[in-house]
């Protein structure tokens, strides 16, 4: 009997079949987690943002802090946002922020915020803009840490919260 004749030739290429579309299905679920996780990242930084600026309505510059609340209402500030980069093994999320130095006006890539594994959803704190530190510190596909990291109350936009815990 020649092996594809085997009767379980066929149940290996049915589970090995199976098993490659899990990992395509796991990979395309982690870039929409690392979306919404970027999109966190950005909401947390506008609600600091905004909290902020209410702060100052009663403080030295209240003109100031009214004339930039009036411009997030209306969709015209220019606030600091979360961007995805796709690289060989991670998802690197970007820190971007707008540059009016020298009239440039427009938005420049600041610090890594985080990596994210693209196989496996791991997220990991920047060691440096190229590589992540070593210790994993979230599983996007556990269900538990994936809701806490899509909670902006939690995922502080200046990372604190990826220090090991």
């Amino acid at each position: 009997m020649s092996p594809l004749n085997c009767p379980y030739s066929k149940n290996i290429i049915e589970i090995m079949t199976t098993s490659i579309q899990a990992k395509q299905d796991i990979e395309t679920r982690v870039a929409g987690w690392v979306q919404t996780y970027a999109d966190t990242i950005t909401k947390n930084y506008r609600e600091y943002h905004i909290h902020t600026l209410k702060g100052n309505l009663s403080g030295n510059y209240p003109e100031y802090a009214r004339e930039q609340l009036d411009a997030i209402e209306n969709g015209t500030a220019n606030l600091m946002y979360f961007k995805i980069k796709t690289g060989k093994k991670f998802y690197k999320i970007v820190q971007m922020e707008f540059d009016t130095f020298q009239d440039r006006n427009e938005y420049r890539e600041g610090s890594v915020h985080a990596f994210v594994d693209k196989k496996t959803g791991q997220v990991y704190k920047p060691a440096s803009w190229q590589a992540p530190a070593k210790h994993v510190r979230y599983d996007l596909r556990i269900i538990k840490e994936r809701e806490f990291l899509f909670n902006s109350n939690n995922t502080g936009w200046a990372g604190g919260y990826l220090y090991l815990r």
